[in-house]
């Protein structure tokens, strides 16, 4: 037995308030030329949908294993992750962010933007629920920029590739770490190591 009922548009318009009636007890999916187009729920079965994003990712993925590591390191150095005049975006989540850049070579900001959007893993690991709006594509650039300008913000993200990825990348297939991106970062800081192991 299905968990909801199918009702056609011509049906919708003849019986909408007994419709809506009917949606309290079991959702309702409306069609429109043949194919699933709006659905009508009750508040209740609304607000159970909604979960938490975590409750998708898979416990056992390399990000979740390894998720506690690079927050220790990042809680050891909050002191160099101040954010500066203008960020709209908190500067570890922003680190979270050019992690994940690096980790999946995502070869751009818009891209990086776009996965932020529909790609519940990169959702999680960011600290964006499911009913969160993803911050602008210029206010995602601009704290990124903001956040590379900062030479001990670099060392950090260098720190955590380097104590918390570089071991494990040969048993986590589904990392493509982006080495040179990483050092093109360094580079922007010439008193900084441009060496990664």
């Amino acid at each position: 037995m299905e968990r909801y009922s199918k009702v056609g548009m011509q049906e919708l318009d003849q019986r909408l308030s007994k419709i809506v009636e009917a949606a309290r007890k079991k959702p309702v999916s409306v069609y429109r030329y043949g194919a699933p187009w709006v659905w009508i729920v009750s508040q209740d079965d609304w607000q159970g949908a909604l979960k938490e994003v975590s409750s998708y990712i898979p416990t056992g993925h390399s990000l979740v294993l390894l998720r506690p590591q690079i927050d220790e390191v990042l809680d050891s150095h909050r002191d160099q992750l101040q954010a500066e005049p203008g960020m709209s975006i908190a500067p570890h989540t922003v680190v979270h962010i050019l992690l994940l850049q690096l980790l999946y070579s995502v070869p751009s900001e818009q891209q990086l933007h776009e996965q932020l959007n529909y790609n519940l893993l990169f959702r999680w690991f960011v600290g964006l629920d499911l009913h969160q709006k993803v911050w602008g594509i210029h206010a995602l650039q601009r704290d990124i920029a903001t956040l590379l300008d900062n030479p001990h913000a670099v060392q950090l993200i260098q720190k955590i590739i380097g104590e918390v990825f570089c071991g494990a990348l040969l048993h986590m297939p589904e990392f493509s770490l982006n080495f040179a991106l990483l050092h093109t970062w360094l580079a922007r800081h010439s008193h900084l190591s441009t060496t990664s192991n």
